[in-house]
């Protein structure tokens, strides 16, 4: 992701994980639309505005790369280069919060954790647009845009914030797997973050 910086200097963001396509998004929305304009005071804003999301956001300038007049900003998911581990086992627990979204991405099935997780009954959460239950503020923009990476990559997995029936907020990570449940329903399975 390149925007302009400062004079000719381009500020050229990179995000870890780098399978993390949700989070590549938001920090290109971001840059898109930031205030600042020196590469500290960049990455500053968008470790500010990426927390509410991702708490353990982390960044690192490297200013003039090999010499070509960029600067680099790194953005750290989860606060170092290091990946989250195998996301295998928990989506494969029958325990763990699934919700199917049809091809119009309307939800059209929810399971018991769910319904636990957001605070609203199955037959409550049916019906709603995926994404419902997010954080208003800190979703991505272009919705359109998740749908169009999720065909691309055939899964999304990162962080959200959920918003809770109850008013409370809990952090995620989800999963979502294109086609998970059979042709033109995602599925995505949901575990609270600490």
């Amino acid at each position: 992701m390149t925007v302009p910086g400062t004079g000719d200097r381009k500020i050229v963001a990179r995000s870890f994980p780098t399978d993390d396509v949700v989070l590549a998004a938001h920090v290109q929305e971001l840059l898109q639309s930031r205030r600042a304009h020196d590469p500290a005071s960049v990455a500053s804003e968008l470790e500010t505005r990426l927390r509410p999301v991702y708490p353990h956001i982390r960044t690192s300038v490297r200013s003039d790369v090999a010499g070509f007049g960029d600067t680099m900003v790194y953005v750290f998911r989860d606060g170092s280069a290091a990946h989250l581990p195998d996301v295998e086992s928990w989506i494969e627990d029958p325990g763990t919060a699934r919700v199917v979204s049809g091809p119009t991405g309307v939800y059209v099935d929810a399971n018991e954790a769910a319904a636990r997780l957001f605070g609203h009954p199955v037959e409550s959460i049916i019906g709603n647009p995926a994404g419902t239950y997010t954080r208003p503020d800190v979703r991505i923009e272009d919705r359109d845009a998740l749908w169009r990476m999720l065909d691309r990559t055939g899964r999304l997995h990162s962080l959200a914030v959920v918003r809770c029936a109850d008013g409370g907020e809990t952090p995620v990570e989800f999963m979502t797997v294109k086609d998970g449940d059979g042709p033109g329903r995602n599925v995505t399975y949901l575990r609270e973050r600490h």
